[in-house]
């Protein structure tokens, strides 16, 4: 775009900013903020002559300019109207969105080389002001979105009198987390140690969690099927039945959670993040549409196959000996233990529950001789001889808990289901077993009764189980098959129950929906077979990845798919990642600018564990922190294709960078280049790091790491630990194009 075309539609959309601003309603110190400075830049641009921006790069910063004004005054849009729920209802804090455009505004202006003091227009002390000073309004405004909080909750409450206390849960939650912003504006000392917390794991507001039907109850947790609001994401809230915590228990669960969070392994259920908060302490998990493998087999619905059966005993396995090669012990094996998803050929089965001993501890003290203590299986009868003798639980002690579930996938029944817990005991210690049918097959007998041996030298581990049961898969009639997810598995529930603070979804809207589908297949058939698919700034959501999948990568054999500058989310990424599982042709994936956030990277991260194909991976501007990285740290260790990671303009800081340059200063790896630049908490604390990676890692060749907040010393040190490796390109600071 030329400058004659392009000045007067900056102009134009700068004065629709303008007059935006005048009718904000929320966050008006952050956005009148904005305005001036596009007003700096504007005034600029008019008493400058059309000559100054002419030429190829001149006219490509233009252009950055009219993008960058149009998503701030789309962006704008949203405070105009009753935006003061917003936060509430939907979890959008906003302060990331104001820091990219600010970020994205003060490169437009050295890239068009305008004659403007970018430290005093972009004044970052003043940013802080401003974002004082809208948190104070909302402050005084609590009372406010109480009110319309109470108008939003009465229909709801009419069908559903069990929500009545989750409205209150999250408006606590709500005016926690401000109260928590305030302090970190006012304290830099205790925002340091805040975010300090919350780059252990990642920290999920209560506000952002709606709780809808109870589904479990165990022995320290209610668990519920809820919503993940933000992420607009199905989820499973287990509520710890806990009401404080001492600083000592408090930091073992933070590590215990920290823990759990980085397992990530296809039969192994995913861990989100926790909500820890005064009176509120939950875990945010994967959900599984069908719940326990214990329920499915009392209800003997749906009917399982041998087959089915064998496949469910091998993933069952896979993830216990995962869960061992971590040296992880679970401790508390049973089919309650196993959730069950529908897949596209059969069951999906993840294994529950491991880790969290002090939590166990601390909620059994908290609840013990009261009414808050549940009713639930015992578990017993899944114990080995030896735990139930000395009480020390090992990997041979999971094996027997193991072969336990495997003779209730065999027979449907609950194990001593007759007989009290004494006799159970007795008859265990003593060498006694259930008995197993004749018309189970000898194969699968002889799977039990070694599991279950009596002397725990005697029993396989579990990489050993896996073995003999892909030999009967090798040689049975019908082969054991392993599932893979639906496409759909995330678009299987209603939303419509959502809180919001906007009207409810019209029926009307759903041809739109399907025009805009057509059209997108028409883009895609438009290209040609084994290409390059680009779908950029196409207003694509997670509605339209399935499409993409069926039509791009599957129909097309696409090599490079760039979907850049959209609104994907991590629900659109699991779906991606889904088909890079067994994709063979993809060799480029670009996401950048969409919300994959650290919970889309788990997926993708997933899937790239075993993907052979994908050589790059776009991720840039998707507010991935140091809990994204951490995924990504697995993706470094297993895949050896991948040669360039773009991680620029996230919020990572330095234990994430830490994290991943000490991956790869250990592993070897065929990443060729790794972009971090303009994640603006990354410092010096990561030079050491890096420097080792440098010189340890052999196949890296660029390190962009321009734009975060190194000091000159620290490029320095950078600089000197590249000079042996004459090809190593490292851009520290980054030189724009003359």
């Amino acid at each position: 775009m030329n400058a004659i075309k392009a000045l007067p539609i900056i102009f134009k959309w700068a004065k629709t900013l303008y007059d935006i601003i005048k009718q904000v309603k929320a966050n008006k110190n952050q956005c009148q903020r904005l305005s001036k400075r596009v007003e700096s830049i504007v005034v600029v641009l008019k008493d400058s002559s059309i000559e100054n921006y002419s030429g190829t790069i001149k006219e490509k910063a233009l252009q950055n300019l009219v993008e960058t004004l149009e998503d701030i005054v789309n962006f704008v849009k949203k405070f105009t109207d009753a935006s003061i729920f917003d936060r509430f209802f939907h979890n959008t804090d906003h302060q990331e969105q104001f820091e990219m455009f600010n970020m994205q505004l003060s490169h437009n202006v050295a890239d068009l080389k305008l004659a403007l003091d970018i430290t005093s227009v972009f004044d970052q002390h003043q940013d802080m002001i401003d974002r004082q000073a809208d948190l104070d309004e909302i402050s005084t405004k609590l009372d406010d979105i109480a009110l319309g909080m109470t108008k939003q909750q009465q229909e709801l409450l009419n069908h559903k009198k069990e929500m009545k206390n989750e409205f209150k849960r999250r408006f606590d939650s709500f005016r926690f987390h401000l109260q928590q912003d305030v302090l970190k504006a006012q304290n830099l000392t205790e925002a340091k140690a805040i975010d300090e917390e919350s780059k252990l794991f990642l920290h999920i507001p209560g506000h952002d969690l709606e709780s809808e039907e109870l589904i479990g109850q165990g022995g320290f947790a209610d668990v519920y099927r809820g919503t993940w609001l933000s992420q607009h994401h199905r989820v499973a809230i287990k509520e710890i039945r806990i009401t404080h915590l001492m600083d000592d228990v408090r930091q073992d669960f933070l590590y215990e959670i920290s823990a759990m969070c980085k397992i990530r392994f296809d039969h192994v259920l995913n861990i989100f993040g926790a909500c820890i908060e005064p009176n509120y302490y939950a875990i945010v998990v994967e959900y599984m549409s069908l719940g326990s493998l214990f329920n499915v087999l009392q209800k003997k619905q749906p009917h399982l196959s041998w087959p089915d059966r064998w496949s469910i005993a091998l993933q069952m396995t896979k993830g216990v000996n995962y869960l061992h090669s971590m040296s992880i012990l679970h401790r508390d094996i049973k089919s309650l233990n196993f959730l069950m998803e529908k897949a596209v050929d059969g069951y999906l089965i993840k294994i529950c529950d491991f880790g969290l001993a002090k939590i166990r501890q601390e909620t059994s003290r908290q609840t013990a001789d009261s009414h808050q203590q549940r009713v639930s299986v015992g578990t017993l009868q899944w114990k080995a001889p030896e735990v139930l003798k000395f009480g020390k639980p090992s990997k041979a002690s999971d094996v027997y808990s193991l072969g336990i579930v495997f003779w209730e996938l065999a027979t449907e029944r609950v194990p001593y289901e007759e007989l009290d817990e004494a006799t159970i005991s007795q008859g265990v210690k003593a060498g006694e077993r259930l008995k197993i049918p004749s018309d189970v097959p000898h194969d699968y007998t002889s799977l039990i009764s070694n599991a279950w041996s009596q002397e725990p030298s005697d029993r396989p581990t579990s990489e050993q189980l896996i073995q003999q049961i892909m030999i009967v898969s090798t040689t049975a009639t019908e082969a054991i098959v392993m599932p893979r997810l639906l496409p759909t598995a995330f678009k299987q529930y209603d939303n419509s129950s959502l809180i919001t603070a906007k009207s409810p979804k019209k029926p009307e809207a759903i041809p739109v929906v399907d025009s805009l589908s057509k059209g997108l297949e028409a883009r895609i058939n438009e290209c040609q077979p084994c290409s390059d698919v680009r779908l950029n700034k196409q207003q694509l959501t997670d509605a339209d990845i399935e499409i993409i999948v069926q039509q791009a990568i599957i129909g097309k054999r696409c090599k490079s798919l760039s979907l850049a500058l959209n609104e994907i989310t991590s629900k659109g990424a699991s779906i991606l990642a889904d088909a890079l599982r067994s994709n063979t042709t993809l060799h480029e994936l670009w996401l950048s600018t969409n919300h994959v956030s650290d919970a889309g990277v788990g997926y993708l991260a997933q899937a790239l564990s075993t993907n052979r194909t994908l050589t790059k991976l776009g991720l840039a501007s998707n507010d991935i922190t140091s809990a994204g990285v951490s995924h990504l740290v697995e993706i470094v260790k297993k895949n050896k294709t991948l040669n360039t990671i773009g991680l620029a303009m996230n919020r990572i800081d330095d234990q994430g960078v830490q994290m991943l340059a000490n991956a790869l200063a250990q592993q070897n790896t065929n990443l060729e280049i790794l972009t971090l630049d303009r994640n603006q908490s990354v410092s010096d604390f990561s030079i050491n790091a890096l420097i080792n990676m440098i010189k340890n890692n052999r196949s890296l060749k660029e390190l962009w790491i321009n734009d975060c907040s190194l000091s000159e010393k620290g490029k320095k040190k950078l600089q000197q630990a590249t000079e042996s490796k004459k090809a190593f390109k490292l851009v520290t600071t980054y030189a724009k194009p003359s």
